[in-house]
């Protein structure tokens, strides 16, 4: 029998979250070669990638001609852009204040350069790209979509603004076998946020403290678990259109199934953004996440866009498996926030 030449899948960010869990699905399937692109090639992420089969190369989202040179070749690219990295890094805060500017916005700045990096690197290899082969992590535009109302939820619109804002009237044939995929909150996102997550009361019960309706639904996302699961079955869909990674549950119910995996009682309470940021010791941080949590009670998370989930992508008969957010609560550990 032939050899059947591999497709080649060349992964952003391959040893962080959304894109390490990107390549190691890939990896699973042997019909594709997996280019894992990173900063530092020589890390012990970089080095798993590699025992598990995949070409590990360097790249920086800051410098487009790096990006062109590791797409060469590309049948599929899963894009994912960062911008908390830029918001926490020393460098960047003192960056942004010699230009009198917040650090919310310089970060808004970056992961915006930075995404159209990639689209301009991306158009060069369009013509070696399957229909549905550019595969884009993004967020809704808040600004578009609260009608105004949210001018400064930076890290959404950081990702709108490139993706689809960006690439669709500059590139209109690399937009035509793009897909964007919305990821839900993280469950793991207590680790950066504990106080508003599980802020201990004097009886030793629990409280989850955010500005958002409690009964709202909002998509929650194990990102390590199913990212990598989703983006595949969504590569295995018609191109042009965009989907949320999660399942949709509430902030009461998600306490709930907290309570019933660790045994402790907790309660939602509603808090105001002011509050949340005065929770918050990092109250740039604060601010920026308690935006997110009030966009996500009106007009929602997902900007009330009609949006392909899980289940739609079953519907077609693809294979798309979930974790819910009690299986992903179940696996982790939480014995640090009883030891306080």
């Amino acid at each position: 029998m032939a050899n059947v030449q591999k497709k080649l899948i060349v992964v952003l960010g391959a040893t962080g979250n959304q894109g390490g869990a990107v390549a190691r699905r890939f990896l699973q399937d042997p019909q594709y070669a997996v280019r894992g692109l990173t900063r530092n090639v020589s890390s012990p992420a970089a080095q798993a990638l590699r025992e598990l089969g995949a070409e590990v190369v360097a790249a920086e989202l800051d410098d487009v001609e790096s990006l062109k040179k590791a797409f060469k070749g590309a049948n599929l690219i899963f894009s994912v852009t960062q911008y908390w990295e830029p918001f926490f890094r020393p460098d960047c805060r003192a960056k942004a204040e010699e230009l009198d500017i917040t650090c919310r916005k310089y970060a808004y700045d970056v992961e915006v350069q930075q995404g159209k990096n990639i689209a301009d690197a991306a158009a060069t290899v369009v013509d070696t790209l399957v229909d549905n082969g550019f595969l884009v992590s993004t967020l809704s535009s808040a600004r578009k979509c609260s009608k105004g109302k949210f001018q400064d939820l930076y890290h959404f619109d950081s990702k709108a603004d490139v993706f689809p804002d960006y690439v669709v009237p500059k590139y209109p044939e690399l937009a035509a076998k793009m897909s964007c995929i919305h990821t839900g909150f993280f469950t793991t996102s207590h680790n950066i946020l504990p106080d508003s997550y599980f802020a201990k009361q004097s009886d030793g019960s629990f409280q989850m403290r955010f500005p958002c309706n409690p009964d709202k639904l909002v998509p929650q996302l194990d990102v390590n678990r199913d990212t990598g699961n989703f983006v595949y079955a969504v590569s295995q869909m018609p191109p042009g259109k965009a989907y949320m990674a999660g399942e949709y549950l509430s902030f009461r119910d998600w306490a709930a199934a907290w309570g019933r995996v660790t045994g402790a009682t907790i309660e939602y309470k509603e808090v105001t953004i002011d509050e949340m940021v005065a929770e918050t010791p990092d109250k740039a941080c604060g601010l920026e996440v308690a935006l997110m949590y009030s966009y996500s009670s009106d007009p929602g998370y997902d900007g009330g866009m009609e949006l392909l989930t899980a289940e739609d992508i079953q519907k077609a008969g693809i294979d798309c498996p979930i974790t819910t957010v009690e299986e992903s609560l179940a696996k982790q550990d939480f014995s640090k926030y009883f030891s306080k």
